[in-house]
C-alpha cells in the first residue's frame, strides 16, 4: 500500500507544494484543466511541472494525497473530541466546508477511484467525524453502520455546490448542513 509523503522544507519541496496548491485550486474549478493551466497557475514552466510530475495521472495522485492530508489536518484542527458534541460537529463541518470543491473532485475523479491502493488511503482519516456523529446522536442508530458518515460527506458535497452557486451565505449553508445532520430535512405529515 502506498504511503502519504510528508512535505519537507527546501526549494524543491516549496516548488512541489506550489504546484500542488495550484493544481488543487485549478482542478477544483476546472477538472479538465490542462497541465499547462496548472503550470501557469503555479508560476512554473511546463517543463518544471513535468520534472515533478511526468504524467497527469501522477499529479492527480499527488493532489489526492495532498488533499487527504489537508482534510485530516482540518479535522484535527477542528478538535472534534473537545467540548459539547454539537459544537464539535459544527467546527468539523466548517473546517471541511472551507476546503472547497477540491474534495468532491478527489473522491469522484475516475483515475483516483480506479486505484484501489489510493482509495484505501483516502478512505481513512475521518474516524473522528464518525465518532463525533455518534456522540451527537441521542437515538439508537437504525440505519446501516456507515450511514451517518456517508450522509455527512453527501451534505458537505451539497454545501460545496451551494457555495459554488452562491445560493446562500456560508453561515446559512453550515446551519442547513447541521439541521440536516441533526434533525433531517423533511418533516413527515402525520395525518
Amino acid at each position: 500500500m502506498a504511503e502519504v509523503k510528508s512535505f519537507d522544507t527546501g526549494a524543491r519541496s516549496r516548488t512541489r507544494k506550489a504546484i500542488l496548491d495550484a493544481a488543487t485550486a485549478v482542478l477544483a474549478t476546472n477538472p479538465a484543466a490542462s497541465l499547462s493551466d496548472i503550470a501557469t497557475a503555479a508560476n512554473v514552466g511546463r517543463s518544471t511541472l513535468h520534472r515533478y510530475f511526468a504524467e497527469r495521472s501522477e499529479l492527480i495522485r499527488a493532489v489526492a494525497l495532498y488533499v487527504h492530508e489537508i482534510c485530516n489536518a482540518a479535522i484535527d484542527k477542528a478538535e472534534p473530541n473537545c467540548g459539547p458534541p454539537l459544537a464539535a460537529l459544527r467546527r468539523v463541518v466548517e473546517s471541511q466546508l472551507d476546503l472547497g470543491p477540491i474534495v468532491p473532485f478527489v473522491y469522484n475523479e475516475p483515475t483516483i477511484v480506479a486505484d484501489p491502493d489510493l482509495s484505501a488511503i483516502l478512505d481513512t482519516g475521518d474516524e473522528a467525524i464518525a465518532e463525533v456523529l455518534a456522540r451527537v446522536s441521542a437515538r439508537p442508530q437504525t440505519s446501516p453502520p456507515e450511514w451517518p458518515r456517508l450522509v455527512f460527506w453527501a451534505l458537505l458535497d451539497a454545501g460545496y455546490e451551494a457555495l459554488r452557486r452562491n445560493i446562500a451565505p456560508r453561515v446559512e449553508i453550515v446551519d442547513a448542513i447541521m439541521a440536516s445532520l441533526t434533525a433531517g430535512t423533511i418533516t413527515p405529515d402525520q395525518s
